[in-house]
Formats: C-alpha cells, structure tokens, sequence
C-alpha cells in the first residue's frame, strides 16, 4: 500500500512529499489533502495512506483514504488519535463530502427498474454531468424528480434518489442553499421511515450546508440536521463516526445563533 508524508502548517499550508497543495477556492486544507489523497487512491485503484502532520490540530496520525473517498483515521504507536481532536472533524467532513459525491452516481442503479424514457433521460443527465454542463444537468434532473414524484409518490425510491442527484448537482453549481433544502427533503423522509440511508442523507445534506454564506439560512438548516441527527441516535441508526461532524455542526450553530 502506497503512503504517503503530508503536512500541514498553522498557517493552513499543506505539502504531500514535499510538493505544495493548494486549495480550490472556498475549500479547507484538510478538505484539499484529503480530496488529493483519494485521486492517489483512484489512480492505484486501491486504498493509500498517508502520514498526517498537523500542525494546525497538534496531532500525528495516520489516515487511509480508499478511491471512494472513504477515511479512517489508524491508530498509531507515536499517538492515538484524539476523539473530539481536528483529525475526526476533518475525517468526518470528509465522510460528508464523499457521501454528497455518491449521491450521482448511485441514481444509474436505478435505471433497469425504470421505463426506458426515464433510464434515458437519467443517461442524459450523467453526460451532461461529466461535461460539466452543470445547469442543463440540473434542469433535467428537476424536471425528472418532479415526473416521478408525480407518478410514484415523494417517497418512492426512485423519486428520492432522483432528488438526491439533484441536490448533487446543485451543489456541484454552487447553490449550496437549495441543495442543502434538496438533500434534507431526502433525508426527512428517510429519518421518518428509519430507512438505513438515511444517515448518509444526512451528511450528504450537510456537505452543503457548510457552504452556505447566508448566516440566518444556516442556523435554520444547521437545527434541522441536529433534530435529523437526534432523530438518527434515538433509533440507534447514527454511525459512531458522525458524532464529530455532528459536534462541529452544533458548536457552529450554536455560535451563529448568539449574533443573528
């Protein structure tokens, strides 16, 4: 397995091997590490894993990134990992961002079940996708959702996941708003039928809301995600590892709270 050394100073610079990492506007560093880490993996088509010098966190640690762009953090002779410490939270966004990245690609699944005008159209949405015709993407995907919540119902499977992508797509555009409102529909019903995806829902929904710049948006979606997340505990389907991203959403809720 390939590894990596990564670090990462106070000042939010990062370097794997020596090589300079900048990040994409509006991304973190721990974000553009770990976004480079899980490329590495898809190029070797198998997991890798990387040293972590923190600096800005005070932490050592060894993170394994696999091509799905799922991270663990490994236990390590120098220095176990913390469980409320930097590394969780950033493994945990993470996580997050990965599950939003799924969401696209998991609408295909659905289409040998589908009449063939609407595995056709889905085919469609995926190219204008990978083209990066983003907004005739996410037109066609609306356009979809609201032709199966029509003649399916909301909460049919294939209405939710067409709502999914969607939500995806919007927030590949940049409307990190309206996905997040997108990807909490999903997850609102999910969280009521106790379906098992519906934790993934919710990351995936608030993969988006981090990016929302409107601070009085953000506390009201920012509660909803932690009713959804309580919801989740209460029936015994939140993971272990989404207690960090829900501790971070908390404290950044709680403190747009105290001004708006």
């Amino acid at each position: 397995m390939d590894r990596f050394e990564v670090h990462i100073t106070e000042e939010e610079h990062a370097e794997i091997d020596g090589h300079p990492l900048v990040p994409e506007p509006g991304q973190s560093v721990h974000d553009a590490v770990l976004d480079r880490l899980q490329q590495y993996a898809q190029e070797r088509a198998a997991a890798v894993r990387a040293t972590v010098n923190d600096g800005s966190g005070a932490a050592h640690f060894v993170l394994q990134v696999s091509p799905d762009g799922s991270s663990r953090v490994l236990d390590t002779e120098e220095e176990p990992p913390e469980p409320v410490s930097a590394v969780a939270t950033a493994v945990a966004r993470a996580r997050a961002t990965a599950a939003a990245r799924a969401a696209v690609t998991q609408v295909p699944a659905i289409v040998a079940d589908l009449p063939t005008e609407h595995a056709e159209r889905i085919r469609r949405i995926n190219e204008s996708a990978t083209n990066g015709r983003l907004d005739e993407a996410y037109a066609d995907a609306g356009a979809l959702r609201e032709s199966l919540t029509g003649s399916l119902g909301a909460e049919h499977p294939h209405a939710l996941e067409a709502r999914s992508m969607e939500a995806y797509l919007a927030h590949l555009r940049g409307d990190h708003r309206e996905a997040t409102v997108l990807a909490l529909g999903v997850a609102r019903i999910r969280c009521g039928t106790g379906d098992g995806q519906a934790s993934a829902e919710v990351a995936r929904a608030a993969a988006a809301w981090q990016r929302i710049e409107d601070d009085r948006a953000a506390v009201v979606h920012g509660r909803e995600l932690l009713h959804m997340w309580g919801q989740l505990d209460l029936q015994g389907l939140l993971p272990p590892g989404d207690a960090a991203l829900v501790g971070q959403v908390r404290r950044h809720v709680d403190a747009l709270a105290a001004y708006v």
